[in-house]
């Protein structure tokens, strides 16, 4: 046949392929589809009709073939998906080489890299080594690739949807267990971090379940990419995440997530210094586990690592460990973290499969039973005492207590707040800030702490530095006058001499960490009272510029003129 007529009837197939899945895909043959795509694979460069077709069509044939049962001795149905599959990744691959250009079937990758199609299941009644087999067929030159393509688009508009980034990201979590997959992988994080942190918007478009899955995944995938060649990784992973915090922490829609991030950069600075382990019917595995002496560099726990706790008899010698395992089997929780109980010798008692969110410290509940455990299974209850965490730039609590401060997050937490679930919701973060700035002192105490400055004006702000009370009880106890009618002019005069006050004073202290992170909160609480008695007063366009030497005179209310 030659060349014309060939494209002739691939323009041809393409219609009759295009209008049946327009209808319904079991109306067109298995057979019809995969030429349809090997058409189109072979015309990709050169025509846009074929160009359209794989727009347009691809992911929707992948995501029919993958959306049935896996039936094992129909080796003719599954040679013929295996064969599109294949020929899927390779237009793809096709597409994300022309450097510069849109791709427009990123999400037909995902799309066979989604481990929840029926087709993949599990070992029992699905085909999850075909998944298995694409990423390694991807890996030759598609990951290489796909780094190079989001680089490119980085900031710009056509940069993939964050629901294709998660499936790509898991894909190449499990590509650093299936090849050894590291360069690539890590210029993928690194292109999708910097999108997230450079984008010009405040990632309102996104979704806060989008957003926390790709933040997960960037997380375990920096975790393996240290481990095994870049060390550096995990360190730029935690700029990124403290970053994102405050990206979000600013915006309009997702503050109240901003916030639950911030809980959760507080808590992976430390870990429980032991587990103890009770209720397990096979006795010997109870007792108290003690995180790793070897995982510990000048009292820090390595951030590049899952933690690992033993168990020592009286004589010292190390008996049981709590200890994670990749499960690396295919199709069963395929390269993903389980925790298991077991002795020193490789006998395995409990285990657990873990959430891959949950999996940097040992789950407390819901263990199962392996071969040697006995009825019924232990519980775990974590200790009250903690050690710090780092990476490459050190200790990560000092790391976000100093980011904390330089970025002024209280100012910026108080600046937002539009009601006190926000002061509730940051009060662990809040705490935190205080006690690893002044560690173990009451409200009184850091008071006394600070040596120098208006310490009355911090006075009634203190409780909130230690406590989780409400704000608004706390403004009621600011010694000013009531804002009544026969004197909201004193008052409102008062609030800017003590807003101005409260503003030096925050300037002078910038060198001192603590009596500067009192004085911004002053400085908010001044400004939210003052705010307070303008609007209950009807006062407009008072100026309340702090480099005067006194504070003008309130303009009248529109009551107050009314009366004149």
């Amino acid at each position: 046949m030659s060349e014309p007529s060939t494209l002739a009837a691939a323009e041809a197939l393409w219609k009759e392929v295009g209008e049946g899945l327009d209808k319904s895909l079991q109306a067109i043959s298995s057979r019809k589809v995969q030429e349809s795509l090997e058409y189109a694979q072979k015309y990709q460069a050169t025509s846009n009709n074929a160009q359209q077709f794989i727009e347009k069509y691809m992911k929707l044939i992948i995501s029919a073939i993958l959306s049935q049962q896996y039936v094992k001795s129909d080796k003719n149905t599954n040679q013929k998906i295996t064969s599109i599959l294949k020929i899927a990744l390779d237009i793809v691959s096709a597409e994300l080489s022309e450097i510069g250009n849109k791709c427009n079937v990123l999400d037909a990758l995902a799309s066979i890299f989604n481990k929840k199609q029926i087709y993949y299941g599990d070992t029992t009644n699905g085909n999850p080594q075909l998944r298995v087999d694409m990423i390694e067929m991807f890996s030759t030159d598609g990951f290489d690739y796909l780094e190079l393509y989001l680089v490119d688009q980085t900031t710009t508009p056509v940069f993939p949807s964050l629901e294709t980034i998660h499936l790509l990201l898991v894909a190449c979590i499990d590509a650093t267990f299936v090849v050894g997959l590291d360069k690539p992988a890590y210029g993928i994080c690194r292109a999708v971090m910097n999108h997230l942190i450079e984008v010009d918007d405040s990632l309102s478009v996104y979704s806060t379940t989008d957003l926390y899955l790709v933040r997960q995944d960037l997380k375990r995938l920096c975790k393996i990419i240290a481990t095994d060649s870049e060390p550096q990784a995990m360190s730029e992973f935690n700029q990124f995440w403290r970053n994102l915090t405050m990206k979000l922490i600013k915006s309009k829609s997702h503050k109240l997530f901003g916030l639950k991030e911030l809980e959760c950069l507080v808590e992976a600075c430390r870990l429980p210094a032991y587990y103890t382990v009770t209720g397990a019917g096979s006795d010997e595995v109870n007792g108290r586990y003690e995180i790793s002496s070897s995982l510990l560099i000048n009292g820090c726990i390595n951030s590049q690592i899952v933690a690992t706790y033993e168990k020592t008899n009286g004589s010292g010698k190390k008996t049981m460990k709590i200890q994670p395992c990749l499960m690396s089997e295919p199709g069963y929780n395929h390269c993903e973290t389980w925790y298991f109980l077991s002795s020193t010798k490789g006998v395995d008692y409990y285990f657990h499969q873990t959430n891959p969110e949950k999996h940097d410290k040992p789950p407390v509940t819901d263990w199962e039973c392996c071969t040697e455990g006995q009825n019924p299974s232990p519980a775990l209850q974590q200790s009250p005492e903690t050690l710090p965490i780092r990476d490459m730039n050190g200790n990560l609590e000092k790391q976000l207590t100093k980011w904390a401060v330089e970025n002024d997050v209280y100012g910026t937490l108080l600046a937002g707040c539009i009601d006190e679930s926000h002061i509730r919701a940051s009060n662990m973060f809040k705490n935190f800030m205080s006690k690893s700035l002044t560690p173990n002192l009451s409200g009184g105490e850091l008071s006394k702490s600070l040596g120098q400055g208006p310490l009355t004006l911090l006075e009634p702000i203190l409780p909130l530095l230690t406590s989780g009370g409400s704000l608004a009880q706390y403004m009621q106890q600011l010694s000013f006058p009531s804002p009544s009618v026969s004197n909201h002019f004193a008052a409102i005069e008062a609030a800017k001499q003590r807003l101005i006050s409260a503003e030096r004073f925050q300037k002078s202290m910038e060198s001192a960490l603590q009596s500067y992170l009192d004085a911004s909160w002053e400085v908010q609480a001044a400004r939210s009272y003052l705010n307070e008695l303008e609007r209950l007063h009807g006062v407009i366009n008072v100026d309340t510029d702090a480099e005067d030497d006194e504070a003008p005179q309130a303009k009248r209310s529109k009551k107050e003129e009314r009366k004149s």
